[in-house]
């Protein structure tokens, strides 16, 4: 896979993770155990659910950004080969994995 290959594929996985957050972060995804960031308090209370996800879908979204920001940088960057493809997983998998973890602890964070 070339370059602009592996770049546009990681870009499109940064637009689809910044559309699954916007929902989210419009509060429009009512409580459920199949989508948002699902925690005992959070299944457990609808302002904890909304506060949470809302947080949650505005750090994916946030996550994305940056996602784009650095798959720019590796793109202007001259990386051999077989670096690119394990960096650009890392710049959409790392950002979308401290959004979780920060929606994750901001839920504990809230009073019910």
């Amino acid at each position: 896979m070339g370059t602009a290959a592996v770049l546009a594929l990681i870009t499109g996985g940064a637009a689809v993770t910044a559309l699954v957050g916007l929902p989210l972060a419009l509060r429009q995804v009512p409580r459920n155990r199949l989508y948002g960031v699902r925690t005992r308090r959070t299944l457990a209370d609808d302002r904890v659910w909304y506060e949470t996800n809302a947080y949650g879908g505005r750090c994916l979204i946030v996550g994305s950004a940056v996602t784009v920001v650095i798959v720019l940088i590796l793109g202007l960057t001259p990386l051999p080969p077989e670096l690119l493809l394990p960096a650009a997983v890392a710049a959409l998998v790392v950002p979308s994995l401290v959004a979780a973890v920060l929606a994750v602890r901001y839920a504990g964070r809230i009073s019910p």
